[in-house]
Order: C-alpha cells, then structure tokens, then sequence
C-alpha cells in the first residue's frame, strides 16, 4: 500500500499530463535582453495611481473643500459613473491589481484575517499582479500610503509585488508623514532612467474623522450637516491640501507631463440614513461601508492624466474598477492579459466605445449586477468563509431591485423574496423578465462551485440501497439524480432510497464551499466499508488513505474510468483546494492596526 504523499505525486503527475492547461502569459516581452528591456523602459510614461480611502463620487466639486482635486478634474478626463466592484479595502485593492473581480483569486473577502492557504493559493494562482508585470518592464515600482492589506506580515493580506512598500498603518497621525515620503521617493526617482510607478494610498477620509484645525472651516454648504459628515469633509480638505503639495513636488521635478495619473477611491461611505442598518448583513454600518453594494458605498471618483496630453472630457458613460488595471497597461503600452474581467477605458476616451458597460459586484453578504441605472442586488451566501462573520448556517437570499433613475438613494426597492416565485408579485412582464435575466447574469459571472459525484452500483441481492450525505457548515443542493430514487432533503443532511438494481450516480454541490461533505451508503443493512469506495480520478480506495486525502478526490472536468467491479465511486469535479479551515485569530498588532483605521471599534 502506497503512503498517502505517494499517492498524491501519483496525482498529480498523472493528471496534468492527461488535462490540457493553458498557459497564458500576461508579459510575452518578459525574456527581453536587458539591453532591448532598458530601451523600452525609456519610452515608457510614470504612472501615478492615487486612492483616496473612502472618498464618495458624490463629494468632489461640492463643499468647497477639493479645490487641488477640482483643478486636477477640469484639466483632465473626469468619469462622473465610476463603480467600484468590491465594497471594502482589502477586495477592492486587489481588484485593483488584478483587473479580475474578488472572487477570482483566492484571499476572502468576508473576514479581516487571511490564513496561510489563502495567501499561498494566491501566490500560486496570481502570476501577474500589476507591480510584477510593471516591473518586468524596468519600472520601479513603490507603494507609499496607509493600506495594510499590501503586506502579508499581520496576517491581513498579501505581497502583490512592490519594490518598495512604505505603509504607515502602524503610525497615527498618517497623512502628512505618507506626503513627506511621497516626496522623498520623487527626489529619489527623478535622477533615475527608470519610468515610475507609484501607488499612493491616502487612508483619510475613512473613519475615525479627526480632521487637523480649521479645515472644516472651509466647507461651505447650504446642506445641514451633522458632526460625522462634517469631520469626514474636513479630512477630505486636509487630503486635498496635502495632494496640491504632491502636484506641486511632481511638476517642480518634471515628472508631470510625462505620467499617468490616476485619481479614485477604493469605496465610498454610508450616510443615507435609510441604509443606516445594512439589509444584507444586519450590520450597523451608518458612516461606514463594506456591507452592501448600494451605490453610496461602490460609486468613486475617477479623475486621469494623461501623459504628454492636455485631453479634457467628462464621461458620463458607466465605468468599473477592474477597468483599471487594462487601462495602465494599454497607455504603457503593454501586453494586457485575456484572463482578466476588466476592460481599457482608452475606447471610452477616444469616443470609439460601442457599447455600454456592465456592472457586477461582490462584498459581505451581496452580489449585485446592474445596467445604466438598474441594478439587482442579492443577499447571498455565495462566498462566505467560516469565521466572525458567519457560523455555517445558510438563510434566505432576497434580491432587491432598484432602477436609480427614479430611486437615486435608493430606498424604495422591489423585494423578491425567492426568484421561483416572482411571478406572485404580478410586475409588468418586461421588468420581470428583465429582473430575471439580471439574476442570470449574478450566475453566469460568479466562479462556479465544485460539484460532487457519487456513483452507485446496487447489490441485485438487495432490495433497496441507502445513502447519506452531510456537510458540517452550508447546505447541500443536489444537481443531477434519477427519477428512480427518493429524496429527503434537509439542509445540512440528504437522505436517499431507492429499490432500483441498476447502476446511477448523484450529483451534487456545497453551498457555500465550506465544507467537505461526507457519506455512508447501506446495500439493504449491511454498510458499504471504505475498502469498497473508490476515489478521485484514478479509483484509489478511500480505505489507502487517513489524512490530508481530499486532492485525492480531485477528477477535474475527466469522468473517471469506473471499475467492473467498483461498488461505490466518489469523486469531484472543478473548484480549487479548499482548506475548509475556520479563520484565525487576529494578533495583536493587526488589532491594533485595524483600530487606528477605524474597522475595529
């Protein structure tokens, strides 16, 4: 008998010889002499990505208080309908950097702390993140800002590839040291030959506001503002003034015409008070953000320069975060990935743009997807992880819709309780149709669950075969069975019965993926033991095997060869390795962190 590890190699060797993968190269230059690399590096613009933590779209050009950011919009290219495709810092930045949505990589987006296998699975399955491409092409790449989800030493988030990190969550105070570094690094980088890239990542205005003296003074409004949202304004103006100081810094070196520069916030901030409670999660999140999709929380500023141009536009059209990745790359003249979600917006610039975009969205407890001003939010349990926020049981998932249009805060949904029973609320058959279809668009855009198959060959000496399956966290929902068996469904347990002799197979998925799901068949009263189960692709015995066996189960989307004798074969089909691990504790130092940003109270 093979120990397990053997087992594994076996696997693995085996199976990616008999499964085709693509290998697809987001940087085709990569193997460029370093003569030819430098070369091209030198026609390359600096590209400057700013992000404003928790500035809303709604705030630039209003109050008074953003006269460097008001500048900036009117000599460049402002998007007045730009949508962020996650709701909270950590997602969001990672949206970012991989133009791909939350759920596409492997780090959740639920809970504060990411476990070990999170982050190796992202190092695995992520090769290209935007300051790797960048700095194949001799960019040097530097992040200077408060974003403690850039590191992976608190155990908060991951490394995506920087040269150089200067991250001051660990500081109190932030704003003015994250300027004075930014500076430093301009004096640095202006003697060199290498293009720039920086991230700089303002954590003011996001909660607590405690705006430095005298700059909620300069806020001039007719709005009735209270305490919270008039401290939030006045960090926006201390953000702005330290901003001017950067432009200013930035032309002084000359390294203004030739850079890119982009300007956005990685979410926005609740202060409707309609949505003080956030109807997904049960969360009070009045003044905070991260709980649901309204637009509130997932409508930002985007403001861009371009280099060498003095273009002016404003863009009315819809426009995404995961956009934004495709967009460096296309005015850096780089290769730009076909694995990722998002699109150049250098169509949208040049008016060559033929179609509209659309918009899908994940955060705690809600998918959305929306069109124009349209949009279909649902309280889901898609991607929920074991950990603080959720404890395994799965509920209801109720859909809201809401046309913006006509409802612009939002808070006159129609409710849909269960998509199966649409109908009993007797809407006009287009908008039903269409509500419809964008509940489709929800499934066609999020990753797919594994799905389980359980064949059964019945003992012909028995008359009625037996099976239970049951999962310790989610629920289980059957995807395939005959109509020759009886099913007894009951969430965590499904119950099964059938007389018939031939054989059949069961089909079947965990919702959410959370728990690995285990069985029992009975041919009449006599239990099938483990020596008669086969699993996985290869039909190894689940009795060679005691720990860490679940890759084992592994057959990709390859029907396994099923034995002439087998009685029992298990296996799984698509999802990545799961750990099906609770989340740890956080430590000490990022509770601390997490404190100072205004997440943990």
């Amino acid at each position: 008998m093979f120990p397990s590890f053997l087992l594994k190699l076996c696997f693995f060797l085996l199976l990616s010889f008999l499964c085709f993968c693509k290998k697809e190269s987001a940087t085709p230059e990569k193997n460029l002499p370093a003569e030819e690399a430098g070369k091209l590096a030198q026609t390359k613009p600096n590209i400057i990505w700013i992000v404003i933590d928790s500035l809303r779209g709604d705030i630039i050009g209003q109050y008074n208080v953003t006269p460097n950011l008001d500048l900036f919009a009117k000599e460049g290219i402002q998007f007045d309908y730009h949508l962020v495709n996650a709701a909270w810092t950590r997602p969001s930045t990672l949206v970012f950097f991989t133009g791909k949505y939350a759920s596409a990589n492997p780090v959740n987006f639920w809970d504060y702390p990411t476990t070990k296998s999170e982050v190796d699975a992202f190092y695995r399955s992520e090769k290209k993140p935007l300051p790797k491409v960048l700095k194949e092409f001799q960019y040097n790449t530097v992040m200077v800002g408060n974003n403690p989800f850039l590191t992976d030493k608190f155990g908060l988030g991951v490394d995506v590839g920087f040269d150089s990190l200067y991250d001051f969550s660990n500081y109190s105070e932030d704003t003015k040291k994250i300027t004075k570094k930014t500076m430093e690094v301009l004096e640095d980088v202006s003697s060199k030959g290498s293009p720039l890239f920086l991230f700089l990542n303002y954590n003011d205005p996001h909660k607590p506001y405690t705006p430095p003296s005298g700059f909620t003074n300069r806020i001039q409004t007719k709005e009735i503002l209270d305490e919270r949202k008039l401290n939030y304004l006045g960090e926006v103006a201390f953000v702005d003034e330290e901003l001017g100081k950067v432009f200013a810094d930035l032309k002084a070196k000359n390294l203004w015409d030739n850079s890119l520069i982009l300007i956005t916030a990685d979410h926005g901030e609740v202060m409707h008070a309609s949505h003080a409670i956030s109807p997904f999660t049960g969360t009070n999140t009045y003044y905070g953000h991260g709980q649901d999709l309204f637009l509130e929380n997932i409508h930002v500023p985007l403001l861009i320069k371009l280099p060498h141009s003095e273009k002016q536009k404003t863009v009315k059209a819809m426009t995404r975060s995961i956009d934004l990745y495709p967009t460096i790359l296309d005015y850096a003249e780089l290769p730009i990935p076909k694995s990722i979600n998002g699109l150049s917006l250098r169509p949208i610039i040049e008016g060559t743009e033929t179609t509209k975009r659309t918009y899908y969205g994940e955060t705690r407890f809600t998918q959305g997807y929306g069109e124009g001003k349209e949009f279909l939010l649902q309280r889901s349990y898609r991607f929920h992880e074991l950990g603080k926020f959720w404890q395994g049981s799965v509920g209801n998932e109720f859909y809201l819709y809401f046309d913006t249009s006509k409802d612009p805060n939002q808070i006159s949904p129609i409710r849909i309780n269960q998509m199966a029973n649409i109908g009993e609320l007797k809407l006009d058959a287009k908008l039903e149709k269409k509500i419809q279809r964008y509940w489709k668009q929800i499934r066609s855009m999020e990753p797919k669950l594994p799905l389980y198959h359980l064949w059964i060959r019945p003992n012909p000496l028995e008359k009625e075969t037996e099976i239970q399956i049951k999962v310790q966290s989610g629920i289980i929902r059957l995807a395939k069975f005959p109509n020759t068996v009886v099913v007894e469904e009951k969430g965590k347990v499904i119950n099964i019965h059938t007389k018939d002799s031939q054989p059949f197979q069961i089909s079947f998925e965990v919702y959410p993926d959370v728990s690995f799901p285990e069985f029992q068949v009975w041919f009449g009263k006599r239990q099938v033991s483990k020596s008669d189960i086969h699993i996985g692709y290869f039909g190894v015995s689940m009795s060679a095997c005691s720990k860490d066996c679940d890759l084992l189960y592994e057959s990709q989307s390859i029907r396994p060869i099923i034995h002439p004798e087998t009685k029992v074969h298990f296996w799984k089909e698509g999802g990545q390795k799961k750990s099906y691990e609770s989340k740890q504790e956080l430590g000490t130092d990022a509770l601390d962190i997490l404190k100072k940003q205004g997440y943990v109270q």
